[in-house]
């Protein structure tokens, strides 16, 4: 039994099968053991078609008239030495076929279409000894009709789920990475130490840690953000760079993804947005791709906004908040303050931000080609318009806390794991 499955795995390594295709083909290997036979061949296909019920080949079958359990019984018991296609060969032809009916997948319909080629008379045989053609299912499957019946408009085609193109699968494509794996677990310790209040002298740099490594965690999450949906829009070269892997060294330079952030985030200024990634924009399949990959990474600081806010959420979480955990709820706050932020800042429709990045593709080529010139004096821009324009700086601010009050973290505790992140860092 597993020679045989291994068999239909190496068959089909690189062919993409539906549900229904692999069930039937598992259950041609149920049928070939039962034989006692080294390969599965054709006939064994081909009777687990006829024995599977609900698939595109059965109903073909029975809306063109015919019985598969009638048909299943002038099989031949074995499959005759050479008088069929290998596996390997019948896969190869069905996913020909399922390419020429502009399929993505290999599907059962394909199965039964190569049972009909006259190089495998162990099924071609009995099939059409049955009164069905390759035309036939052909028709059948372009038309959903009969080729008796004329074509109605009105009919919808049975293979229309199979015109559609698949998500490509992210099984042997996202990787953890040790770097990111122990920046959580530095983390996960910073704040343990915080909540247990075990080293009550090291409050401010178990703060400093805690909120930092958290911000680059999330800068992880955000990148990692825009490369899955990127990999989900057409863009296969993410997972080559790395960028599937939550891997921080991967995104970008360390100067503009991490040391500069961390600087500005320590001196209780607006954090930058941190690393980069670099999307095919070309390989993208449609506008609305191109946009979903922009707005991917804001999503993911709101879901850190929305994780953080859970324990502020809950009923009778002020009980929680005690003098011995308070600093942990703080630097939890502060955490949160700062995902906000990000968010925020990331939707400002400028030039090399997330926000301009989600209009980007509906805008004009000129306007776009000039944006990616000025992309990053945009981004200096804005921060100094920030930093020394109070007007513009308190409006961003309070749409920030605004976010927060929503998220129900608390503002005083915001103010104090700032401040000790403040006092110490300036130390």
């Amino acid at each position: 039994m597993s020679s045989v499955t291994a068999e239909v795995g190496r068959a089909s390594v690189d062919i993409p099968l539906t549900k229904d295709a692999r069930e039937i083909l598992e259950r041609g290997t149920v049928i070939s053991v039962g034989r006692s036979a080294q390969q599965i061949a054709a006939v064994d296909v081909l009777r687990a078609i006829l024995q599977t019920p609900g698939t595109l080949a059965d109903r073909a079958i029975r809306e063109l008239g015919h019985d598969p359990k009638a048909i299943s019984d002038q099989l031949p018991t074995e499959d005759p030495a050479g008088s069929s296609l290998s596996l390997r060969q019948l896969l190869v032809n069905a996913n020909r076929e399922a390419q020429v009916l502009g399929h993505y997948q290999v599907d059962s319909i394909h199965l039964l279409l190569v049972m009909l080629y006259s190089d495998s008379p162990a099924t071609n045989v009995p099939l059409q000894k049955a009164g069905l053609t390759l035309y036939e299912v052909r028709h059948f499957v372009q038309s959903g009709t009969t080729a008796a019946v004329p074509a109605d408009s009105s009919v919808t085609r049975p293979d229309r789920a199979l015109r559609r193109k698949p998500w490509p699968s992210l099984r042997g494509v996202l990787t953890l990475s040790p770097v990111f794996l122990g920046i959580v677990g530095a983390t996960a310790v910073a704040g343990a130490l915080l909540w247990t209040d075990l080293l009550p002298g090291l409050v401010g740099p178990l703060t400093i840690a805690f909120v930092t490594l958290g911000w680059i965690t999330s800068l992880c999450l955000h990148e990692f953000g825009h490369s899955v949906v990127a990999y989900l829009g057409g863009d296969r070269a993410v997972a080559g760079s790395g960028y599937l892997s939550l891997n921080p060294l991967r995104y970008a330079n360390m100067l503009m993804s991490i040391i500069l952030p961390i600087v500005f985030l320590l001196l209780g200024g607006i954090a930058l947005p941190g690393g980069a990634v670099y999307i095919n924009h070309s390989a993208l399949r449609t506008r609305v791709w191109d946009s979903a990959v922009s707005f991917a990474g804001p999503l993911a600081n709101f879901i850190c906004v929305a994780l953080i806010a859970i324990p502020f959420w809950l009923p009778g979480h002020e009980s929680w908040i005690t003098s011995t955990n308070a600093n942990f709820f703080a630097a939890l706050a502060y955490l949160g303050f700062f995902q906000a932020l990000a968010v925020v800042l990331n939707l400002l429709p400028v030039p090399g931000l997330d926000g301009f990045g989600i209009i980007r593709p509906w805008l004009p080529y000129s306007m776009q080609a000039a944006a990616n010139r000025y992309g990053m004096m945009a981004i200096y821009g804005v921060f100094i318009v920030l930093w020394v324009f109070a007007p513009a700086r308190d409006a961003f601010y309070q749409t920030v806390f605004r976010l927060t009050q929503v998220a129900h973290i608390d503002g005083a505790l915001i103010f104090l794991g700032q401040l000790h992140m403040q006092l110490h860092s300036l130390q």
